[in-house]
């Protein structure tokens, strides 16, 4: 189970809206700023994901919480995403090859149109695999570290 640590944002009725901000490798190093890998990966990073779990808890907003995904479904996922729209491509470049020998501009506009029917796949899949199960559960409710105020003054 990969975990990730969320903060509930809203409360629904039936489950709640949670945020988790991916932590990068790129940040943990002082030179983050003037490397070129750094800044790239601070540019093309996600600041914030946002979405809905059901769950019969009773959770406040702020509060931090603890969410799993399986591994079989990450995995899945990853490969219908990257190889589906590979596999399609190479089978219709290959066929078209093999019996109409057309012209190179031909292939590429056939190695598209596989592409792109490889991620309709593999969309479609994911949007099955995810009606069938809930893909992101909470697993515990984290506590919250409330200061003294007392204890800070000294």
């Amino acid at each position: 189970m990969v975990e990730e640590i969320a903060t509930v944002l809203a409360i629904e009725s039936d489950g709640v809206w949670l945020n988790t901000t991916p932590a990068g490798t790129c940040h943990s190093c002082h030179v983050s700023t003037d490397c070129g890998t750094g800044i790239v990966a601070q540019t093309f990073t996600p600041r914030q994901n946002r979405f809905f779990v059901k769950t019969p808890l009773q959770l406040l907003p702020g509060e931090q919480v603890t969410i799993g995904v399986a591994e079989q479904g990450l995995v899945l996922a990853a490969l219908a995403v990257y190889l589906l729209p590979l596999v399609l491509m190479l089978v219709v470049v290959v066929t078209m090859q093999s019996l109409w020998q057309p012209a190179e501009g031909w292939l590429m506009l056939g190695a598209l149109i596989g592409g792109a029917s490889g991620f309709a796949l593999a969309r479609r899949y994911n949007q099955s695999l995810q009606s069938q199960q809930e893909q992101v559960i909470i697993l515990n409710v984290l506590p919250s570290i409330k200061l003294n105020p007392a204890a800070t003054d000294a």
